[in-house]
């Protein structure tokens, strides 16, 4: 499964796959990167509903979005984080940096 993204007006909603890896981050970060300044995207929601997996390239990707959206006087927020996947987010600081919803 692929990262499947959702806008609206400054809205950046991006459904996070089953496997945040390496290519995966990579992937979603150029994605992003293309769809934040066309759209003039203010606030970024990772969806972690189906997400089992997250290594350091995920943290990295994420914590990205965070400095992007903080030069642009945005936010981002997490939704539906599972179990294994806060574990990863709490050893990372991710909850000083981002809305955990």
């Amino acid at each position: 499964m692929e990262a499947k993204y959702q806008v609206t007006d400054q809205l950046l909603l991006i459904y996070v796959p089953k496997e945040l890896d390496h290519h995966a981050a990579d992937k979603i970060r150029r994605e992003t990167e293309v769809l934040i300044e066309e759209r003039d995207i203010r606030k970024i929601v990772f969806d972690f509903h189906d997400t089992r997996f997250m290594d350091s390239s995920g943290i990295g990707m994420v914590l990205g979005r965070v400095k992007k959206m903080r030069k642009r006087n945005g936010s981002v927020e997490a939704v539906g984080v599972t179990n294994n996947v806060a574990r990863i987010f709490v050893m990372a600081g991710l909850p000083s940096v981002l809305t955990i919803r």
